[in-house]
């Protein structure tokens, strides 16, 4: 019998959960079966929610914690996990996302959301029409939740390049947008980060269709997710992936180097203070 996957319980709040349930299921010495077997779901229900690959319901949880005998300890974990309500088009992204060990981006007019402060997600959230404060805190949290993949002790590498128009949109207030930037300035130092500027005098034309993310796993795309003005849709199929890796090539052969790229970001954050 294979070993079971190890947990990373960093990767968000039902990552978390499923850690912790595997836990006290080891500490009562139960296999997946016999949980399964003793609040009346199936073996593989349970090897999914260890696992962080589904949700658990709040009775899933009252459940088990009857079950094991425990005493709000898995139901402390309720709230992280009922407040991160994803729409259902995005819900296929944040596994990919865990997967990869590689993380490309670019973005013609914001800071990709992957590296964007939890003051300038705000601002972007509370600028969407028909969304209500209450809708908008939850899309920060589940925005910033899903940046903890970069506290992994093994982090994936992330690239983005970004249009120089980003340095100047005014996101918030000043305050929020000179943040952001600093922000970024301060994650170029990390060795899993880069940042890539594309000058306006590169009269790229290509970055103009909008956003999009591609994951990639030992040096193969496996899907990209791309944004369009009503929702996103992930994207797996190998053509439609190839279309956006040439699109990308040519996007960062426009692009300046990291180095330049930086002190263009700091330069804007000079003029601004």
């Amino acid at each position: 019998m294979p070993a079971p996957k190890e947990l990373d319980p960093t990767t968000g709040p039902m990552a978390r959960f499923g850690a912790d349930l595997r836990k006290y299921r080891y500490a009562a010495k139960w296999t997946q079966a016999q949980l399964a077997e003793r609040i009346g779901y199936s073996k593989s229900r349970i090897g999914n929610v260890e696992r962080g690959d589904e949700k658990p319901t709040r009775e899933l949880i009252e459940l088990c914690e009857k079950a094991l005998g425990l005493d709000g300890a898995l139901l402390t974990h309720w709230p992280a996990i009922s407040g991160n309500r994803m729409p259902d088009w995005f819900r296929q992204w944040p596994p990919i996302e865990r997967k990869a060990d590689q993380l490309i981006t670019w973005a013609p007019l914001i800071v990709p959301g992957l590296v964007q402060t939890e003051e300038y997600a705000r601002a972007i959230f509370q600028g969407e029409p028909h969304m209500t404060p209450e809708q908008a805190e939850e899309a920060v949290k589940a925005r910033i939740e899903r940046q903890t993949i970069f506290n992994r002790p093994n982090p994936p590498q992330f690239l983005a390049v970004v249009d120089e128009g980003v340095l100047y949109r005014p996101i918030g207030d000043d305050f929020v947008a000179r943040r952001q930037l600093e922000h970024l300035i301060a994650m170029a130092e990390s060795k899993w980060f880069t940042v890539q500027l594309l000058p306006y005098a590169a009269r790229c034309t290509a970055v103009l269709v909008g956003s999009a993310l591609l994951a990639r796993e030992n040096g193969v795309p496996i899907a990209a997710y791309v944004e369009s003005a009503i929702h996103g849709r992930v994207v797996d199929s190998t053509s439609d992936i190839k279309r956006l890796m040439d699109r990308l090539e040519l996007i960062r052969s426009a692009a300046l180097p990291e180095y330049l790229s930086v002190q263009r970001i700091k330069e804007r954050v000079a003029a601004w203070s």
